[in-house]
């Protein structure tokens, strides 16, 4: 514990407590120059760009990506590389606050939106596959995923599966917008994006309650995101 002298000492004088401030410049990131309303009808559906405009009132002050934004350079460009045909793999490094996770999940949802308008029903069987190393990086993406599915009029529904999930809803307790918030229902009706851990993951490909799960979503996983990999932030496509 510091002395009474050494925490009085003046920032960065020999024997303080304190060393001297640290300041690091941080610079802008480039944006692009198209709007989100440019690329709608284009390369992202209108029903994803009016969706991420219009997100669940209570939510709107943080997640709200309006029409009229232009999103960074490095996000357009990854939404372009994963809505090409020839399927790839995409790494994604950079700093914080920079928007990484709209790097992949924007076409994601633009994917599976294309998928439900084409199909004309609600997909069932997961689609993409959302690994994190922790329970509360897991429930981050909680608030997101409900904003920006909250247009879609459940279209595009979405599952927290960790050890925190309980089998049923409590009495009373109803599910909310696009969320699947117990196993029972996620086995009944898998959601087309599944976010989860390592762990979890683990127990499900070998207990037999979560079988139904595998079974709806067999030949139907595209998507496999790997967040805080040690090398940075992944998004990996594949289609199978």
């Amino acid at each position: 514990f510091p002395t009474r002298r050494s925490s009085d000492l003046p920032y960065g004088d020999s024997g303080s407590f304190l060393a001297d401030p640290a300041f690091e410049a941080v610079f802008g990131w480039q944006t692009a120059q198209k709007t989100m309303a440019d690329l709608s009808g284009g390369l992202l559906h209108p029903l994803v760009v009016n969706a991420m405009a219009a997100p669940e009132p209570g939510l709107a002050s943080e997640y709200r990506f309006g029409s009229d934004r232009r999103p960074y350079a490095h996000q357009l460009r990854s939404w372009e590389l994963l809505s090409n045909p020839l399927k790839q793999s995409l790494v994604v490094t950079s700093g914080t606050g920079s928007g990484k996770t709209e790097c992949f999940l924007v076409p994601i949802l633009d994917r599976l939106i294309r998928e439900h308008v084409s199909l004309g029903s609600p997909l069932i069987g997961v689609r993409a596959l959302f690994l994190y190393p922790l329970n509360a990086l897991i429930n981050s993406q909680r608030y997101r995923l409900r904003a920006w599915t909250y247009g879609l009029n459940g279209a595009v529904r979405f599952c927290l599966y960790n050890g925190m999930t309980p089998e049923t809803l409590p009495a009373g307790e109803a599910r909310i917008g696009s969320e699947i918030c117990d196993r029972k229902t996620l086995r009944k009706t898998p959601p087309p994006i599944l976010v989860t851990n390592a762990s979890m993951l683990e127990y499900m490909l070998v207990r037999t309650q979560d079988l139904p799960i595998l079974e709806s979503s067999k030949g139907k996983l595209e998507w496999i995101i790997l967040d805080e990999a040690q090398i940075g932030r992944a998004s990996c496509r594949e289609r199978g």
